[in-house]
């Protein structure tokens, strides 16, 4: 018997842009600005394009997931000899991700149908988050603006336990911390590999929500509590 769900977030929960250089600002060259770096708006995001691709690139290939100062160090590297004050200090590195994150997740918005699908399953199972994602603070900050962190026992995220789905260990140290079998947990999201086929080679049962593809049907967070009694 399912006891326990765990939801991914971006994707599933909530609604989001996946692209690194989101249209509402441009934090990265806003950076090079204020760093005297001779970079054009462009340019600037193509450093931050390949300064992401370069170390998430290496995360995915490892498992082990890097944070979002991470790739901001790299982007300033990138940088290099056109500026006039870098290397940066910390404090200026931690400035570049607050307002990219900031304009990053302006755009995100509830997905539909998941403060009811929340409501519904937590009536009689355990519900949790577990989402890959470069900062610590960012998903629970999310669960608050949208008002359903109360829905969660707990929020498990790469960048906190080191790796990321759908390496096997981070599934394993969540049924861990919850001392749990992989029989009683569900896994739900909308990355096929990460969500589904990760969960799934451990033995948990898990439930599609991501774009229609061949052999890919997704469930609606509308069915899923049904689903997941059945």
């Amino acid at each position: 018997m399912t006891t326990h769900v765990y939801f991914d977030f971006f994707g599933t929960l909530v609604d989001y842009d996946p692209s690194v250089l989101p249209s509402a600002g441009n934090a990265p060259f806003d950076f090079a600005e204020r760093h005297g770096c001779a970079v054009t708006p462009s340019e600037a995001s193509a450093a931050w394009q390949r300064a992401w691709t370069e170390v998430d690139g290496a995360a995915a290939e490892s498992g082990r997931e890097c944070s979002m100062l991470d790739i901001a160090a790299r982007y300033a590297e990138l940088l290099g000899g056109r500026c006039t004050t870098l290397p940066p200090t910390s404090e200026a590195l931690e400035r570049l991700v607050a307002e990219y994150l900031d304009v990053w997740t302006a755009g995100i918005r509830l997905a539909d149908g998941a403060v009811d699908c929340l409501v519904d399953l937590g009536r009689d199972h355990t519900l949790a988050v577990v989402s890959n994602t470069h900062d610590a603070a960012l998903v629970p900050r999310m669960l608050q603006r949208f008002g359903i962190a109360g829905h969660f026992s707990e929020v498990f995220t790469s960048i906190a336990l080191g790796w990321r789905k759908p390496h096997p260990e981070i599934f394993r140290a969540v049924l861990a911390h919850d001392g749990i079998a992989a029989g009683s947990a569900a896994f739900v999201g909308d990355n096929w590999s990460a969500d589904v086929e990760g969960p799934r080679a451990l033995g948990m049962r898990a439930f599609y929500v991501g774009a229609s593809a061949a052999e890919r049907q997704p469930v609606s967070l509308t069915d899923l509590p049904a689903l997941i009694r059945a």
